[in-house]
């Protein structure tokens, strides 16, 4: 028989698998059609905490109020991308209006994708960090570190970040004035043209270069940002375990959005685009740059999560001073109506939007998720505060994992419809994760117990 200590290694070595399959799963849905962008990290926050709970138990701390704030705070650092994550071959383009071409060095395109890891999911990670340990935080800790997370935001955007770019890719400010030269605009330089339209990436776009700048300038500055929410959760709200856990976060995500942007190198023809691709053509650049993005920072933050040290397991304390017919009502919306619909019926909503059988689908996903909003509450209470977390991730876990793969693969219209794509790697890596997670699920998460 196996001894306790080797099932525990045992265990944990599965999770640790199953969280990078999980995240690779969900960071590969988070940029298709129908969830996207800000709205996939709301899902992917969701489904993959509701996964640490099932490894790693609940705490007092993790109700379904905070389950919402936890997911709705992946939301908040969604930097741009479209024109960074190509950069890895030393080519800067941006010929959406003109055909122009500059070249940049390696070192300076690896630093700005590091930036753009390490800025994505920091609150979300401080947010998690929050319910491991025993600091009981206030309303005001909160609106401390956001209010220094955008004022930072603000100043680095205003200063800092246009100083590194000078020093690192000059090549960005001139393809924008030269940009600026081409539309017949008397803007100056770069800088001033970016401080007269203010991070407005829309006006930004209609000028050869403009995207880019604006990307980079928001890349870098949401780098420092992170920086300033971690010292602040650090020094000033003092919760040593949020903060470790927002900088483990944020550097899992850092080291994995650039590592997996080896996928663009060797995809669009190595150094300075010089060659063929070194792909078949099963292997599509962008996908498996989201695949493995996703499984790489999944992995690491499971097994730092599996890591830390327990902590005394302190009751919530945030919004005690709130009214509890309020609480409920709000914990009611965000935990369940919240969560669940919107994870459920935005997808068929942004799926179905060019198809004649729009509303008959919709109207199908919200019956679907009132249904489950009212299992869901009979089962646990209409007091979501008071909801036992495990058994409602025992049962959300796998329905939003299978609403997730079925919309994913079929319900969509034609053009939208991967099970077409399916001998595509990274297709056949986001089904076989979901096939893995289901059976972890079915042996391991079904037995996870309530504390």
């Amino acid at each position: 028989m196996a001894k306790a200590g080797q099932k525990n290694t045992m265990f944990n070595i599965l999770a640790v698998l199953v969280g990078a399959l999980l995240m690779g799963f969900l960071w590969r849905v988070r940029g298709t059609t129908g969830w996207g962008s800000s709205w996939g990290l709301l899902n992917a926050g969701f489904v993959f905490t509701m996964f640490l709970i099932l490894v790693n138990g609940a705490r007092q701390k993790m109700n379904a109020g905070w389950l919402g704030l936890t997911s709705l705070s992946f939301m908040l650092t969604v930097p741009a991308w479209g024109t960074i994550i190509g950069q890895i071959t030393g080519v800067l383009e941006d010929s959406e209006l003109i055909e122009t071409q500059k070249f940049v060095s390696i070192p300076s395109a690896v630093f700005q994708m590091l930036c753009l890891g390490f800025g994505v999911a920091v609150i979300f990670g401080i947010m998690l960090g929050r319910a491991y340990s025993s600091k009981q935080w206030k309303i005001l800790d909160f609106i401390i570190v956001i209010a220094i997370f955008y004022a930072v935001d603000l100043i680095a955007k205003a200063t800092v970040s246009h100083w590194i770019i000078d020093a690192i890719q000059p090549q960005a400010a001139e393809l924008f004035e030269e940009g600026l030269a081409l539309a017949g605009k008397d803007e100056g330089t770069a800088y001033k043209a970016y401080m007269s339209h203010f991070a407005d990436i829309s006006w930004a776009k209609k000028i050869a270069g403009g995207r880019n700048y604006f990307s980079a300038v928001q890349t870098i500055s949401s780098a420092f940002r992170a920086i300033a929410a971690i010292v602040a959760t650090r020094f000033i709200v003092k919760d040593k375990v949020a903060a470790k856990t927002g900088l483990i976060v944020s550097a899992a995500f850092a080291f994995s959005i650039t590592v997996s942007d080896l996928f663009f190198y060797f995809g669009n023809g190595g150094y300075h685009e010089l060659g063929a691709s070194a792909f078949p053509e099963s292997v599509y650049p962008w996908s498996c740059w989201e695949y493995f993005t996703g499984f790489i920072a999944g992995g690491i933050i499971t097994a730092f999560v599996l890591s830390l040290k327990k902590e005394d397991d302190v009751p919530e304390i945030t919004f005690a001073k709130i009214p509890e017919k309020a609480t409920t009502v709000l914990t009611f919306i965000m935990g369940y109506v919240f969560l669940i619909g919107v994870n459920l019926v935005r997808p068929i909503l942004e799926r179905y939007d060019d198809s004649d059988y729009l509303i008959l689908c919709v109207i199908l996903a919200v019956v679907v998720a009132a249904v489950i909003v009212f299992v869901v509450a009979k089962k646990l209470g209409v007091k979501a505060q008071d909801a036992d977390m495990t058994a409602y991730s025992k049962m959300l876990f796998p329905i939003l994992t299978v609403s997730m793969i079925v919309t994913y693969m079929f319900l969509a219209i034609p053009e939208d419809m991967n099970y077409t794509g399916i001998g595509s790697v990274h297709n056949i890596l986001v089904v076989a994760s979901v096939v893995v997670i289901l059976l972890w699920w079915a042996k391991y998460g079904l037995k996870a117990k309530s504390k």
